[in-house]
């Protein structure tokens, strides 16, 4: 999850000094021997990463009423490890070329180099983690078991054209939006708030995770590659089906459906420059993209109400704009 500039510069200046301590606390602990593993870790680290999830643990803490920050500081950091540890498996697992504009790490270090520092990764995040109470542990392995599961899911069902709604929102909910989920979760249990609070900001944390992971898809066949900084319809090229592509299946009459599902479900060989432009053609022959835009909606409004449990303070008010920033990044 990108973070826009946008919101970026409405984060309120707290948060924003929060998260300065949050990044020494994370590059305080990529020192490595040999160097290579923290040199690869920092290479992903620093490119560009908008600290998302180290905001959303620093959020649910400040929103939950949470006041000294030093108690999830180092939780936050860990938190940033895994996601980075995440991304390293997904791009050696899609055999990317780019992240973030820029080589992927395996690319650049090649696969077993990345796969180790990846490993590394989680092992320095979970070394932070032994310090806090067993819930926060509890929390946060279990949504890296979650996380876990969704890659399996994922990849299990690549060029998977019979791939259902169902099935595609569960794969989403584990891959994307149980480590959102935990990040909320994790501050505001921090933050000594009762629980039905914790419950409301989890919930929160969900279905925003939800509601971004549809966006994300629809960019992917909306958007140029300058937006999200992988190249447009790579989510095609990689034989990963979403809901735009499993809604514009739904709608397609033949032979157009049997078109894009050929291509969509395509093993046999690397699908060419035409055949995703033709898919996206399809595609936004539909109302695929509308109707995607609207079940992100509902995640979004979901989350919304979740947040109105909360006391009114510039820490909700932040988490109400993150909801608005993730929908309007098509405008």
């Amino acid at each position: 999850m990108k973070l826009s500039q946008e919101m970026g510069d409405a984060l309120v200046p707290v948060i924003l000094e929060d998260l300065k301590l949050v990044e020494q606390e994370i590059f305080d602990h990529l020192g490595s021997d040999p160097p290579l593993l923290g040199e690869i870790a920092r290479y992903l680290i620093k490119a560009g990463g908008k600290r998302v999830r180290p905001a959303l643990v620093l959020l649910g803490f400040r929103a939950a009423g949470g006041e000294d920050v030093r108690r999830v500081i180092p939780i936050a950091a860990a938190i940033e490890l895994i996601h980075t540890a995440s991304l390293i498996h997904d791009d050696i697992n899609d055999g990317s070329e780019m992240r973030r504009g820029q080589l992927t790490t395996n690319r650049r270090y090649g696969d077993t180099n990345a796969l180790v520092a990846g490993e590394f990764l989680f092992v320095k995040a979970f070394r932070i983690g032994g310090m806090y109470d067993w819930e926060v542990v509890k929390i946060i392995a279990d949504a890296c078991t979650e996380l876990a599961e969704g890659e399996v899911l994922q990849d299990g069902n690549r060029y998977n054209a019979s791939l259902t709604p169902d099935e595609y929102l569960t794969t989403i909910r584990k891959k994307t939006a149980s480590l959102i989920d935990a990040c909320v979760t994790v501050g505001a249990w921090l933050s000594d708030a009762d629980q039905p609070l914790i419950d409301a900001l989890g919930s929160y944390a969900r279905n925003l995770g939800m509601a971004f992971q549809i966006t994300d898809d629809i960019l992917d066949v909306k958007e140029a590659s300058t937006t999200l900084g992988k190249p447009r319809g790579n989510d095609i090229r990689e034989g990963q089906l979403s809901i735009v592509t499993i809604t514009a299946l739904e709608m397609l009459g033949s032979p157009e459906r049997d078109e894009l599902k050929a291509i969509l479900g395509s093993r046999n060989t690397t699908t060419s420059a035409d055949e995703i432009n033709r898919a996206i053609e399809l595609i936004q022959g539909t109302e695929a993209l509308d109707a995607s835009y609207r079940l992100a909606r509902t995640y979004a409004d979901r989350a919304l109400e979740e947040l109105m449990k909360l006391p009114e303070t510039e820490f909700r008010d932040n988490l109400e704009l993150l909801i608005e920033m993730i929908m309007n990044r098509f405008f």
